[in-house]
């Protein structure tokens, strides 16, 4: 379990499952993300039993401590996970559109950084993001450093997406965040 000043986040759980495949039909979670529009109910259920037995990936619920942890708000997704190496924030969103722009994905982002560094002891944290995407801004707000544009890396229905590849390295987190 981690804990923030306005989040619980813990690992995802079956009960889950149902929740993010209502999430994951929206538009406003759907649209810097590479999940196609026809994803069925049966995807995002073979995708979290795939990711629960693969070791290089993690999965977690995000929470509000307001509703006493009761209710989930969003969701994050590790993935490429080599213990003392390097891992990918593979996945992070706040579902709720009324819940964003209140630092709760900055608060969700910090302690999955916080758990990769100091529990994984990662050396390499990085991530990528469709061109446009407005995480952007938060990702390099919080240190991290673009490394470059892979273009028409991503395919959703049928596009071809350019995503901006970001990293950071333990000593940058460690001077940033001590």
């Amino acid at each position: 379990m981690m804990e923030t000043k306005d989040l619980l986040i813990r690992e995802s759980t079956f009960e889950d499952v149902e929740t993010f495949y209502e999430w994951e039909k929206l538009p406003e979670v759907t649209e810097f993300f590479s999940i196609s529009e026809n994803q069925t109910r049966e995807d995002v259920y073979a995708k979290y039993f795939r990711d629960k037995e693969d070791e290089g990936a993690e999965q977690f619920t995000i929470l509000l401590k307001e509703d006493g942890g009761a209710r989930p708000v969003g969701r994050i997704v590790l993935a490429d996970i080599i213990p003392g190496w390097k891992g990918e924030v593979w996945r992070i969103y706040i579902a709720d559109t009324s819940l964003r722009n209140r630092g709760y994905g900055r608060q969700a982002l910090r302690a999955v950084m916080d758990h990769m560094f100091n529990d994984l002891g990662m050396e390499r944290v990085y991530l990528d993001h469709y061109t446009g995407n407005p995480a952007g801004y938060l990702y390099k707000s919080m240190g991290f450093t673009e490394e470059g544009v892979l273009r028409k890396n991503c395919r959703k229905d049928g596009v071809l997406h350019d995503v901006h590849l970001m990293s950071m390295l333990k000593d940058e987190y460690e001077s940033i965040y001590g």
